[in-house]
């Protein structure tokens, strides 16, 4: 049995006591896979994990895939995207939820510290879920009808195949409901929605934050404040994220990350 001690009564829940080097069990990764359903994030401690160990571990959640831009992919292992926030690479620090330019986004991003700075850098998820049950009737109704177009955000430079695989505009609901609980989340990325149908860019933009700003309150957000070898496991189905761009960038913050495979939102 796993030892889940959880982070608070509405996100987050700690895994103790597992290396997961030495591989994770079906019978263990059941119950990991059950338990980020319920508790939307789950946080391991203390891990020392070789890109190729990683690799092995996130496999027993799910399967990985290639991430959006290939320039940030691990140079031996593709399916790891490194992210480093020098040149090019600034961090997403509005909340998100990744990859929803994708007709299948991932269920989940897998987060593992590799270099840390010594203040700040947290990375903070907030509970959707909890963000879209605790909204007006009136408006969850409206949200339940509205779809989003999601496109490459702009934030980078987009190489040709990367174009090809994932630039296609794709249409999701702006709530989705959760294929293992059943429970409804709120579901966007504010910089990849292009629009919503019906409605142009800006105003769509204004509406999104304005949502965002409402719904998102303390007691739904669990802030995790990093260390070396911690791994972060997100669901994407039920969680949006950030990053705090509130550190020192003469100190190193560099994480390896996996999404796994999901399927179309409904």
């Amino acid at each position: 049995m796993l030892e889940i001690v959880p982070l608070s009564p509405i996100i987050g829940a700690q895994i103790r006591a597992i290396d997961l080097s030495a591989g994770v069990a079906a019978s263990v990764a059941t119950e990991l896979r059950r338990a980020l359903a319920r508790h939307v994030a789950l946080v391991f401690r203390r891990q020392r994990l070789s890109p190729d160990r990683l690799l092995a571990a996130v496999g027993a959640l799910g399967q990985p895939e290639r991430q959006n831009y290939s320039q940030f992919n691990h140079p031996e292992f593709p399916d790891i995207g490194i992210l480093d926030y020098e040149g090019e690479q600034t961090p997403a620090n509005m909340w998100h939820t990744d990859h929803t330019n994708r007709v299948a986004p991932p269920m989940a991003t897998v987060l593992y510290a590799v270099a840390v700075p010594g203040h700040g850098g947290d990375t903070s998820i907030a509970n959707m879920r909890a963000a879209y049950a605790a909204l007006p009737a009136t408006l969850q109704r409206e949200l339940e009808s509205l779809k989003t177009v999601n496109t490459f955000d702009g934030q980078f430079a987009v190489r040709a195949n990367d174009r090809e695989r994932f630039g296609t505009p794709v249409v999701h609901p702006l709530v989705r409901t959760h294929p293992e609980t059943g429970e409804k989340a709120l579901y966007f990325h504010i910089l990849k929605a292009e629009r919503i149908v019906g409605r142009t860019p800006q105003a769509s933009r204004v509406f999104l934050q304005d949502l965002l700003d409402r719904a998102i309150e303390p007691a739904f957000v669990y802030r995790h404040r990093w260390q070396v070898g911690d791994v972060l496991v997100i669901d994407n189905r039920s969680a949006m994220h950030k990053v705090h761009d509130d550190y020192d960038r003469a100190e190193k913050r560099l994480l390896h990350r996996v999404i796994i495979a999901g399927d179309r939102p409904i």
